[in-house]
C-alpha cells in the first residue's frame, strides 16, 4: 500500500525541471523506456543528417528522445526519436520541451514496443497537429507514413522509395 502512496505525480508545472533518464509522461505517470541499440541510434543519426542537409537552412531539427508536449492536463509528454521543425512554424530555434507540434516526426520502433504503444503514440502527435509521422521498424524493415488530417497510411519496405517530408525522397536501403 506504501507504494502506491509514494507514486510521483507529474503535472505540466513539472515541465521544466523533470529529472534525466530515458522515459515518457503518460497521464501524470513516469514510463520508463529501454535504452535503444545502436541501429536504432544509427538510424537516428541517418534521418538527421537527411534532414539537415535538404532542410537544414529551412528548419531546426533534433534527434535523441526530444520530449513533444501532447496535453498539459493531465500531463502527457512523448519522447521523439527525431524532430523537424520548419522556421515557418517556429522563426525561433526552440528550447527546452517542445510545446509546438514539429512538423516531422520520426519514431524508430524498439524491440519492447507492442503495436499499441505505437498506435497510441502516432495518435497523441497527430491529435497536436504533428503534420507528418514515420514510424521505421528496422526489424520487419518496413516503414510507415501517417499524414495529420488524413486516414490513408503509406507503407513501404527499405527498399522502396517515399516521401520523407516536402519533396525530400529517401530509400532507406541505401542509407543503413
Amino acid at each position: 500500500m506504501k507504494a502506491l502512496l509514494d507514486k510521483k505525480v507529474y503535472t505540466y508545472s513539472d515541465v521544466n525541471s523533470l529529472p534525466d533518464g530515458n522515459y515518457e509522461i503518460i497521464d501524470e505517470e513516469m514510463v520508463p523506456m529501454t535504452p535503444a541499440g545502436f541501429r536504432h541510434g544509427n538510424l537516428e543519426g541517418v534521418f538527421y543528417e537527411i534532414l539537415r542537409k535538404h532542410l537544414g537552412a529551412e528548419g531546426y531539427v533534433a534527434v535523441g528522445e526530444v520530449g513533444v508536449v501532447i496535453r498539459k492536463k493531465p500531463f502527457r509528454l512523448r519522447a521523439a526519436d527525431v524532430v523537424y521543425i520548419s522556421k515557418k512554424t517556429s522563426p525561433k530555434k526552440p528550447v527546452g520541451m517542445l510545446e509546438i507540434p514539429p512538423d516531422l516526426v520520426v519514431e524508430i520502433i524498439s524491440e519492447d514496443e507492442t503495436v499499441r504503444k505505437i498506435n497510441d503514440k502516432v495518435q497523441d502527435y497527430l491529435s497536436i497537429g504533428v503534420k507528418r509521422v514515420v514510424c521505421v521498424n528496422p526489424f520487419t524493415e518496413t516503414v510507415t507514413v501517417h499524414c495529420h488530417g488524413r486516414s490513408d497510411i503509406g507503407y513501404y519496405d527499405f527498399d522502396e522509395k517515399f516521401e520523407l517530408i516536402d519533396k525530400v525522397f529517401i530509400k532507406l536501403r541505401e542509407l543503413c
